[in-house]
Formats: C-alpha cells, sequence, structure tokens
C-alpha cells in the first residue's frame, strides 16, 4: 500500500544510514495511520506540497508536523496520519552522528519534533528536492558530503559515543552499560552526559529501544514463531520480560500489534 524507496549514500556510509521517499496512494479513501515505533535514530524529514502529518502520542491532542523539520527521540510509540496522496522525503542518521552536522547538542523537545529553520537553512535542502527520489537523493548526498568537507575534525567525545553506539549496533542492542564502559574506558556518569548530548538517551536506553527493534524485525521475519522463541533469540529474559517491554514501547500487546497493518515500521526497523 504505502510505497517507499531508500538510497545509501556511499560516500556517507558512517555518518548517514539512508535517504527515503515514501508516497501514500492518492486513491485512499481516508487518512493513513500507523503506530510509528521510537528507533533511536534521528530523522530529517519533508512534507511535499500540499500536505503535511500529524502525531498523536497516547496523552495529546494531533501535533501537526512543519514541512521541515528534525525528527529527535522519543520513548514510546505514537500515531502518524498522513493524508491520500501524500509525499515525504527523509534523511536518516545513525543515534549519534546528526550532532556531528548541528555542530550543537541534538535538540529534545517532548514531542519529537523541531522545524528545521531553528537549527539549520531548510532552503537548501529543499531545493533539493525534486519530483525523481533518485535524483533527489543523489542531491541530498552532495549537499551532505559539502557539509562535511566544513565541518571540523571528530573530538575525542564523538570517538567515545561513536565507539559505543557502534557496539550496541553490533550486538543489535543486546550488550550490557559495562560491556560499553569496558569499549570507551570512560566512566558510566561522562558517557551517560556525552550520549545525552550527542543522541539524547542514555546507552542504556537506547540499546533497549535497538534491541526491541530487533525482536520486531525477527518476529516479521518469523510469523510462525512464537513469541517465547523470539524473545530468546534477541536478548530477553523471557516472554513476560519481552510483554512488558512491548507494552513500554507501544501501549498494546505484541499480539495487537502483529496483527495490524505496519507498512512504515516494516522497512524502517530493518534498516
Amino acid at each position: 500500500m504505502i510505497r517507499i524507496e531508500t538510497y545509501i549514500p556511499q560516500n556517507l556510509t558512517h555518518l548517514v544510514k539512508n535517504c527515503w521517499y515514501l508516497e501514500v496512494p492518492a486513491h485512499l479513501p481516508q487518512p493513513y495511520l500507523e503506530d510509528i515505533l521510537p528507533d533511536g535514530h534521528h530523522e530529517i524529514i519533508f512534507h511535499l506540497y500540499p500536505h503535511t502529518g500529524k502525531r498523536k502520542f497516547s496523552d495529546t491532542e494531533w501535533i501537526e508536523e512543519p514541512t521541515a523539520f528534525i525528527a529527535g527521540q522519543t520513548l514510546t510509540c505514537y500515531t502518524l496520519q498522513l493524508m491520500p496522496g501524500a509525499r515525504l522525503y527523509g534523511i536518516r542518521f545513525y543515534p549519534h552522528t546528526l550532532s556531528a552536522f548541528l555542530k550543537m547538542p541534538v535538540p529534545d523537545p517532548p514531542s519529537g519534533i523541531t522545524p528545521l529553520s531553528d537549527i539549520l537553512p531548510a532552503g537548501s535542502f529543499m531545493d533539493c528536492i525534486t519530483e525523481h527520489p533518485q535524483t533527489t537523493f543523489s542531491h541530498f548526498e552532495k549537499l551532505l558530503t559539502g557539509m562535511i568537507t566544513r565541518l571540523e575534525q571528530p573530538s575525542s567525545t564523538y570517538d567515545y559515543v561513536h565507539a559505543a553506539v557502534r557496539e550496541i549496533m553490533r550486538h543489535k542492542g543486546n550488550v550490557s552499560v559495562d560491556q560499553l564502559l569496558h569499549r570507551t574506558g570512560v566512566s558510566g556518569k561522562y558517557l551517560d552526559a556525552l550520549f545525552k548530548k550527542q543522541v539524547g538517551l542514555t546507552p542504556k536506553a537506547v540499546s533497549n529501544i535497538i534491541r526491541f527493534n530487533h525482536f520486531v524485525a525477527w518476529q516479521k521475519a518469523h510469523p510462525n514463531e512464537n513469541y517465547t522463541a523470539g524473545s530468546y533469540e534477541t536478548g530477553y529474559y523471557d516472554q513476560s520480560h519481552l510483554i512488558r517491554t512491548f507494552r513500554q514501547y507501544t501501549q498494546q500487546s505484541p499480539k495487537a500489534y502483529f496483527n495490524s497493518d505496519t507498512w512504515i515500521n516494516n522497512v524502517f526497523v530493518n534498516i
């Protein structure tokens, strides 16, 4: 139903996870709704005229997304509403790499939404957008490459977070904080402070979210396996531990989630 194209900028694989294009069919009789999972990554997202999107957390009213915005960290799912015919572009960063482009701590509003124009000139990004996804991806890559050449060399603090995030991603979230401290050689309090600035979450929170997404991806790939098998495969103590975590992030049971349509999450839990 939902069309999604992705592209990996080959010269920026250490900083940019992928670029993407999403299109909602124009013939849908009503807006498209999907509960979007927290995934630990930052994105810059662009809505194409005349549509924007809306999001709603369980305890909030609908929040309209700006035309161009930074999508920050969230600790629970939110419902995304997109109108028929909506088209979006996005640039997906690793949990810690957007801060390198911003040259400042990542924004951390409760809604996870920061208008791009509050932080960076939005016009240069909007000028990259065309009717053709692959052309737009190429323009994004060229713009981001130019931005990188003007950045200062990463500091040792960036290297600490980079090493820890690599370890988290390599183990698909199934890694202890002690392992991260051993890998980086810094104290837990110091690593927490660095993560809050560059990622917006603590190392433990990032690990938990990445592991949760790994479970969702594994279960989608093995629909005939029960949740007990999935919990052990992805590092949960038992099924009850998994279900508590699932409700924390989704406000629903695994059965309810996996019985719903999740076109967007199906793509992004795997990249």
